[in-house]
């Protein structure tokens, strides 16, 4: 348990559980007459002597964490921030929107968007393809990545070829694998 010690913090906590210490519903689950006591007398109080309440130092006011819980959520927000990075990434090197679409499922709006917020400039039409070896060598090391999904295969590629778009390098991969 982490002892709260601000005296706002406190007050908004002791404010929250006077407005929760309703008395329960018919049908609703009671709570313990020598805990419902105190927070039915909380919830009488005004707001002058809930501030009050709240800066009294023998009244001990703590918040349990969940570890397990802030565990999963702190990963689950790490993978977010992750996807989040990756489609900024694949934003700022000039994907499709048709690529945007397919590997994030963001709307076309969205992805306009973005890029206005990025200050991306996007180049409409088909991407100049480079030479002949130039896109075998693509090819070939788009062959080469192999079990990633089909966004961290673009993003090795784009990596290993950082002077093309993600439009262009797409081309490349749709081009010469229709070609097979």
């Amino acid at each position: 348990m982490l002892p709260v010690l601000d005296p706002r913090l406190r007050l908004e906590i002791l404010v929250h559980l006077a407005h929760r210490s309703n008395p329960p519903r018919a049908g609703g689950s009671r709570r313990p007459e020598r805990e419902a006591e105190p927070l039915t007398e909380l919830s009488q109080l005004s707001t002058d002597d809930l501030g009050r309440l709240a800066r009294m130092r023998e009244l001990a006011i703590a918040v349990t964490v969940d570890a397990g819980g802030l565990s999963a959520g702190l990963r689950s927000l790490a993978v977010a921030n992750e996807l989040k990075a990756l489609e900024t990434y694949f934003i700022r090197h000039g994907a499709t929107l048709q690529m945007m679409r397919s590997l994030f499922k963001v709307r076309t709006k969205l992805t306009i968007a973005r890029r206005r917020e990025l200050g991306v400039r996007y180049h409409f039409g088909r991407p100049l393809l480079p030479q002949a070896a130039t896109c075998e060598a693509i090819h070939a090391a788009w062959s080469a990545i192999d079990g990633a999904s089909p966004r961290m295969r673009y993003y090795r590629l784009h990596q290993a070829f950082p002077q093309y778009t993600l439009a262009t390098l797409a081309a490349v991969v749709q081009k010469l694998g229709s070609d097979e």
